[in-house]
């Protein structure tokens, strides 16, 4: 069967080679976007992966990463002397300007715990310079994006809000989007906004092994989490990918996209198999005249559409991975779960736009091959 179905579709090589190509395209646009998607999501919660702390303390009404939020010190410094608390470290990440005497981008600054001797929190990816040297007034260590933006070298000076700030060092794979992360000392960033000089954005915690969030919650008690929520790495993750999803705008841009894309394929497929039935009315008549069994037709014809998902997505995939390394600001990732998803999604697709071929097929008088 599946041998009578290569046969069939390599009839006209030329014929099959463009059904290929254009399902091939429709896939990839579809996985390309859900790489985008992948991208954004997974890079927007970078520092909670890299850094896996157990529980974030932030403000009640920024309850997503990205947002800046407010949180006295006083809250770090209590949590910090509680039982059960194994590590805690101060976070402040805002958002930021940062120029020189010709251009402005948008940036992330993101102060770290520096003077904690056990601080986890930190550039990653460093390619020149020395973490150790943001322990100065007024240093950072950028990502090459914002290097390459301004041609920085090291000990240049780079404007940030209005103080310029000495470049010690270069990290990579730290940004999101468009805009690189500046990592500083959180006295640096507090020198931005000399108004709010007791304020952080996040505490980062690790519990102890057989302590829970749960109890932790209970123990803090409502002198510290007046105004404040306690939430695991999980919630904000959550948190903020629901805020880049339905408030973003990402998730309905992604949507439509995909949506193109599969109905792209579906339109391909379903002209395609109806011509192809078209063309051997006479042929399916003649297997039927011989007394071919339904079950032997369906197989052939859904045999002719798994062979083009198949082939198409193998080609769509390939481009869209090699496609993804030449990705600018926006990362692409394609996932293999993602991947066996939209494979199964393409072949049931295919089954639904072989239905009403395979129907008409059933109708076919065995007669018309006297005709």
């Amino acid at each position: 069967m599946v041998n009578l179905a290569f046969k069939d579709l390599f009839h006209k090589k030329g014929k099959f080679a463009l059904i290929i190509l254009g399902l091939s395209f429709s896939i990839f646009f579809v996985q390309y976007s859900a790489g985008m998607f992948n991208g954004v999501l997974t890079t927007s919660t970078d520092i909670l992966d890299k850094f896996k702390f157990d529980v974030w303390i932030r403000e009640e009404d920024s309850d997503n990463f990205l947002d800046g939020g407010f949180v006295n010190e006083t809250v770090y410094d209590d949590v910090k002397m509680m039982k059960n608390v194994n590590h805690a470290e101060r976070l402040i990440l805002i958002g930021a300007e940062a120029e020189d005497e010709e251009r402005t981008t948008f940036c992330y600054f993101i102060g770290c715990d520096i003077n904690n001797p056990d601080h986890e929190i930190g550039p990653w990816d460093v390619t020149k310079g020395n973490e150790g040297l943001l322990f100065e007034n007024n240093t950072v260590m950028v990502d090459e994006s914002i290097k390459d933006y301004f041609d920085l070298k090291i000990n240049d000076l780079l404007k940030i809000g209005n103080v310029w700030m000495k470049i010690v060092g270069f990290c990579k794979n730290a940004k999101f989007m468009f805009n690189g992360y500046i990592f500083a000392s959180i006295e640096t960033v507090r020198s931005l906004t000399p108004w709010a000089r007791d304020w952080i954005t996040t505490v980062a915690i690790n519990l102890d092994e057989d302590y829970t969030i749960e109890e932790f919650e209970d123990d803090v008690g409502d002198d510290i989490s007046h105004h404040l929520e306690v939430l695991s790495t999980k919630e904000l993750k959550e948190n903020t990918h629901d805020m880049i999803i339905n408030e973003g705008g990402l998730g309905g841009s992604i949507y439509i996209m995909v949506g193109m894309g599969f109905f792209v394929a579906l339109i391909i497929l379903s002209v395609t198999m109806y011509q192809s039935i078209q063309e051997k009315i006479p042929v399916f008549g003649t297997l039927k005249a011989i007394g071919a069994s339904k079950g032997y037709i369906n197989k052939m014809l859904l045999g002719q559409v798994f062979i083009y998902i198949t082939l198409s997505f193998i080609l769509g995939t390939i481009l869209a991975m090699l496609l993804s390394f030449l990705a600018g600001a926006i990362p692409i990732i394609v996932e293999l779960q993602t991947s066996i998803i939209l494979y199964i999604a393409f072949l049931l697709m295919g089954l639904v736009c072989s239905s009403v071929t395979i129907i008409k097929v059933h109708r076919i008088d065995p007669a018309i091959v006297f005709k």
